[in-house]
């Protein structure tokens, strides 16, 4: 087994383009997700593993791309056991911290290393090759994954230290701006409404001048056209990160009143049905128009 081969768990929206570069880049690429037949699309170009221990036993690397703590703990058990020795299983998913701190002490009693590696990027972006990626664990596993993770489609790596979870906690960090981008956007959409101005010219200025960044300009239009429908990121996944936000919080006994706000517009977006909807739909609570 060499560098070159490698395993990937997950098979959602933002990891179907990063399975393909690393495919693209002469990967040996080994594949596991839940729901087989969203490997489909990949099945004469790489290894379909029927189980998680199958594909652990085929590589020294593992990947995962899983949607929520509960996902990652029930790989955890497979993973841990069937990895070489000083195997490393790099999780790329948004999870909390104080799980990924557990993970680590497992990983490290059994001679096995976690790294963190949560992505910063919509699936477009995956596709592009302009996703951002926030890492911690290991120096020398970090090291090693660096160029994986630059083939893969990483423009920018932040290192975070050795600790995995302070990777976690950075990535919390990013998505409560983007909800509190939103948010803000959409009351500030309805208060230039409310006076009868015209919020496509308020949302060129306000792009193009104090808040000309991709956060306020990708969001800032979905918001502006109500186009929720295209979904990169559903309003489920919105809710489950900002209750991992308010966790940290707590854990940490500080007060971030902001998210309170954003997780009831998202609580109301499902109530309503969007639960698969872009998360940007619940800023129409915001905006006082559902």
């Amino acid at each position: 087994m060499d560098h070159k081969t490698i395993g990937f768990i997950g098979a959602g929206h933002l990891a179907q383009p990063l399975i393909q570069h690393l495919i693209d880049a002469g990967y040996q690429v080994y594949l596991y997700n839940r729901t087989a037949s969203k490997l489909e699309a990949f099945r004469h170009q790489a290894h379909i593993c029927q189980a998680v221990s199958e594909l652990c036993q085929q590589v020294q690397i593992v990947i995962s791309l899983v949607a929520d703590d509960n996902a990652l703990e029930q790989l955890n058990p497979d993973i841990v056991s069937h990895l070489p020795e000083n195997g490393i299983h790099v999780s790329m998913s948004t999870v909390s911290p104080q799980l990924i701190r557990q993970l680590h002490q497992d990983y490290q009693a059994k001679q096995r290393i976690l790294l963190s590696a949560p992505i910063m990027g919509r699936p477009e972006a995956a596709r592009a090759k302009a996703i951002h990626i926030c890492m911690a664990g290991d120096a020398s596993a970090k090291k090693r994954i660096e160029p994986i993770l630059r083939d893969m489609g990483a423009r920018q790596i932040f290192d975070y230290g050795e600790s995995p979870m302070h990777a976690n906690v950075a990535k919390l960090g990013i998505n409560f701006l983007l909800a509190a981008a939103m948010e803000a956007m959409a009351e500030a959409y309805h208060l230039v409404e409310s006076y009868q101005l015209d919020a496509e010219q308020f949302y060129q200025m306000i792009t193009n001048t104090l808040f000309s960044c991709p956060a306020y300009q990708g969001y800032g239009k979905l918001i502006l056209q109500q186009n929720f429908d295209d979904t990169q990121f559903s309003v489920r996944l919105g809710l489950k990160d900002v209750n991992l936000v308010r966790q940290a919080a707590a854990a940490q006994q500080i007060s971030m009143p902001l998210t309170e706000t954003v997780a009831r517009h998202l609580q109301q977006a499902i109530e309503k049905g969007w639960a698969e909807k872009d998360w940007s739909a619940f800023t129409s609570f915001a905006r006082e128009k559902a």
